[in-house]
């Protein structure tokens, strides 16, 4: 029995009784057809469109903004480091606030949490496996 797992829309092979008998009733898989088989290949057409007009948007924004330059202005120790640190959810308001819509598992910072005045440096993960390196400064003000 031929089905297609609707998660990954993959065609694949299952012995009849656990198709009709498991996968059917959950939902996991639709019986392959010709007709499903044309409406998944323009499903699959349609994603990939979406994900180039999402990576074309951030492209645009970003050779428009060639460096994103993210501040923060927090309290000095003694010893050079800061009264409380900088993580993925500071940055996260900071991209809200300029208008970029970006979720917390799509970039990742060098450190987990920054403590130090300096330059650093986050990627971004973009879909296809396209990475984008930024840089932010952090101040003493």
């Amino acid at each position: 029995m031929k089905v297609i797992l609707l998660k990954k829309f993959e065609e694949i092979d299952v012995k009849p009784g656990y198709g009709r008998n498991f996968l059917l009733p959950k939902r996991n898989v639709i019986i392959a057809t010709n007709s499903v088989r044309k409406k998944i290949i323009e499903l699959k057409k349609k994603i990939i469109k979406k994900k180039r007009k999402k990576i074309k948007k951030f492209f645009f924004y970003l050779k428009k903004n060639k460096k994103i330059e993210i501040t923060f202005s927090l309290k000095l120790v003694k010893n050079g480091k800061l009264l409380g640190s900088i993580t993925k959810k500071n940055i996260k308001t900071i991209f809200f606030l300029k208008k970029i819509k970006i979720k917390k598992k799509n970039f990742y910072l060098e450190k987990i949490k920054i403590n130090k005045i300096g330059n650093f440096h986050g990627y971004f993960n973009l879909p296809y496996n396209i990475k984008y390196k930024f840089l932010f400064k952090i101040f003493y003000l």
